[in-house]
């Protein structure tokens, strides 16, 4: 064995420890909600954004029942598309996900879209396709999407997560925090 092979195995072994240490943790239920209170945005007052309420321990799939409209959910997910509507609103459609307890992404088996709208629109620059997001909301309906019924969300407050391991924070994929939307 070539004496490269070892090193490059050690190499890889201390990039996937790196990443897994330096993972942005988001939805991990209180956890989430203190964190939520103690974060700023870009442009201040991030805690106001955050939401006191209790938010209801709904999978998208779940929110498709009658009984969840205007339930108050928190979700996160990637951001698949950006559309723009009507009243100068802005929707995400998303790919839901998970955060387990250390804080590492999980996408499920069961792969959950849900869309998620609310007036303004965000700088594109934070927020664009693929991008890593928590919502907080309530469910405010349902549409089609690929001949599925998927869940809406009305968006109340949206956290951005980095998508750096280190970087400038200065530098747009590298901010985190809660953000507002432009004014229409």
């Amino acid at each position: 064995m070539p004496l490269h092979r070892p090193l490059h195995i050690a190499a890889l072994f201390c990039t996937a420890t790196l990443l897994a240490a330096c993972a942005t943790p988001a939805d991990r239920g209180a956890a989430t909600a203190r964190h939520a209170m103690a974060a700023t945005d870009r442009e201040g007052g991030g805690a106001a954004l955050a939401s006191r309420a209790p938010v209801a321990d709904l999978s998208p799939a779940e929110a498709l029942a009658p009984e969840a409209q205007g339930a108050r959910v928190r979700w996160s997910g990637g951001i698949n598309a950006i559309e723009s509507r009507e009243g100068a609103r802005q929707c995400f459609t998303l790919l839901h996900a998970t955060f387990d307890a250390q804080g590492v992404l999980q996408w499920p088996r069961d792969a959950q879209n849900f869309v998620a709208c609310g007036p303004g629109r965000y700088d594109r620059e934070l927020v664009a396709q693929f991008t890593l997001v928590s919502l907080e909301g309530r469910v405010s309906g349902q549409q089609m999407l690929m001949d599925k019924p998927v869940p809406v969300m009305e968006i109340d407050a949206l956290y951005r997560h980095s998508d750096c391991v280190q970087g400038s924070e200065k530098s747009p994929e590298c901010y985190a925090g809660y953000l507002r939307p432009q004014s229409p």
